[in-house]
């Protein structure tokens, strides 16, 4: 594990509107999810540079979504007010407004992206394992080039550009070491492609 990892810094223009958290029923699905990956290590924090890693969310209209805020990696539960809506982005701009307690998860960029890519995906989770994500990358899953980091607007518009057309599925940021996202129509979705891999690879922690 690199010790000097890129890691959990906001890279984009964020403005953040002070505003009531979500409703818990709107977090629920994307809980039970997360609880599971933090048991599991895939969600968590890097005890070297206390960083925290891994953010799932959910669409709430065309521009508009619920996501894991900034720096929750290292509690095995969130309340509502751990997380955060983004209503609004510019792939552009490189610019997220959002609206809640905190801010939303540094990789808010590129869930706005793979949303954009088609309207019927609904769940996005993004996931760390160093065992995992190296696995993936050898066996030619889709992917994001080395040479593109995290957060930024060019993992957003490569992200768009990978899943046009795509409704369901996993890939795995070459550039962000241990990253891997899933997508789906439902959470079921998202979250049977990351268990079903990581159970029938074996790998573990």
């Amino acid at each position: 594990m690199n010790a000097n990892r890129d890691e959990g810094v906001i890279k984009f223009k964020l403005t953040l509107k002070r505003a009531p958290a979500p409703e818990m029923n709107q977090v629920i699905a994307l809980e039970k999810w997360r609880v599971l990956f933090f048991k599991l290590g895939l969600i968590g924090e890097y005890p070297i540079n206390k960083i925290g890693y891994g953010n799932l969310s959910s669409r709430l209209t065309k521009k508009s979504f619920i996501i894991t805020g900034s720096q929750t990696g290292h509690l095995a539960h969130l309340q509502a007010h751990h997380y955060t809506r983004v209503i609004d982005c510019d792939l552009k701009r490189g610019s997220v407004t959002a609206e809640g307690l905190i801010p939303p998860s540094s990789e808010s960029l590129t869930h706005y992206g793979i949303y954009q890519a088609n309207p019927a995906i609904h769940y996005v989770f993004h996931v760390h394992h160093q065992k995992l994500w190296q696995i993936l990358k050898d066996q030619e899953y889709d992917s994001v080039d080395e040479n593109i980091a995290y957060g930024t607007q060019e993992m957003a518009e490569a992200a768009y550009e990978l899943l046009h057309n795509k409704s369901s599925g996993i890939f795995v940021m070459k550039g962000h070491e241990d990253g891997i996202i899933s997508y789906g129509t439902t959470a079921e979705d998202a979250g049977k492609y990351i268990l079903d891999i990581y159970r029938k690879l074996g790998v573990r922690q």
